[in-house]
């Protein structure tokens, strides 16, 4: 995942498409949509994980269907080439589910970021806030699901296996050590 800095935001509000992904526990008595509508980073749009997740399952922000994933970022604006910075403004880091729909849904995961620290470091930092609404020109998203893509090379899995610790490594050499000690 890629991280961009506040002062880097700021420099570029102008030149990417920026949301706001904030999402709060239940009971909390938060709600982001308020919050996003009284203070957001300039540009900013609200995506709300609730409304556009799959709403034909009770399962909690589980990802739509393509085709209606397309319908939602088309009416955000968002085309397949814009440079889009996520973030929140949460205890939960909902910016992170953000970022995952759009790599799933293949946007180029080079042009798709992480406010690092969100609005709150955004906030004590004393960037620039609005309560502006963001006009949004209706777009064409198309989108590409990419099934669990796994880069062996990128990745370090470790498995407990009653005694067993198996490491694979990034060359997927598997070595095997016995999780009980010799201490006697």
């Amino acid at each position: 995942m890629s991280l961009v800095s506040s002062d880097w935001l700021e420099k570029n509000l102008n030149n990417v498409k920026i949301i706001d992904c904030s999402w709060h526990m239940p009971g909390i008595n938060r709600n982001p949509y308020e919050e996003y509508l009284s203070k957001h980073i300039p540009g900013a749009i609200f995506f709300d994980l609730d409304k556009n997740s799959d709403q034909n399952t009770e399962l909690p922000h589980m990802l739509p269907a393509r085709e209606k994933w397309e319908e939602i970022i088309s009416s955000l604006g968002i085309s397949n080439e814009d440079r889009i910075i996520i973030y929140d403004n949460s205890d939960v880091i909902s910016s992170c589910r953000g970022w995952y729909n759009f790599i799933y849904f293949g946007h180029d995961k080079k042009l798709v970021s992480i406010l690092d620290g969100g609005l709150k470091k955004w906030k004590i930092e004393n960037k620039i806030t609005t309560s502006e609404n963001t006009n949004i020109f209706k777009s064409k998203y198309t989108a590409k699901e990419k099934m669990l893509e796994v880069d062996l090379y990128q990745i370090l899995c470790v498995f407990h296996l009653k005694n067993l610790l198996i490491l694979m490594t990034t060359h997927l050499k598997i070595r095997l050590k016995s999780q009980k000690s010799s201490r006697k």
